[in-house]
């Protein structure tokens, strides 16, 4: 009788150590889940912070290049005004 208590009292902690390891086991793949999903959703945060970025660098270099042609084209003018100036001037 005292093996049989000795042996059911070894059968009953090893299920109730599979059924925790069990739980524990099924807990930590859903917490590798919701640490995948975070991961997941923090890298599209930063892929739509760096699109974000990217169309802000978009817009600044298209007003740099419109500022560009602006002088290019001011500069351009006051060539053309010096030149008719300078040719009106040794007349």
């Amino acid at each position: 009788m005292k093996h049989f208590i000795g042996i059911l009292s070894l059968v009953l902690s090893l299920t109730l150590m599979v059924g925790c390891a069990s739980d524990f086991v099924s807990s930590g793949s859903g917490s590798s889940r919701a640490t995948s999903d975070s991961t997941s959703d923090s890298a599209n945060q930063t892929m739509q912070m760096v699109n974000q970025q990217m169309a802000i660098d978009a817009a600044n270099a298209a007003a740099q290049q419109q500022f560009n042609d602006a002088m290019a084209a001011q500069q351009l003018n006051e060539n053309q005004h010096n030149d008719e100036f300078n040719q009106n001037g040794l007349h």
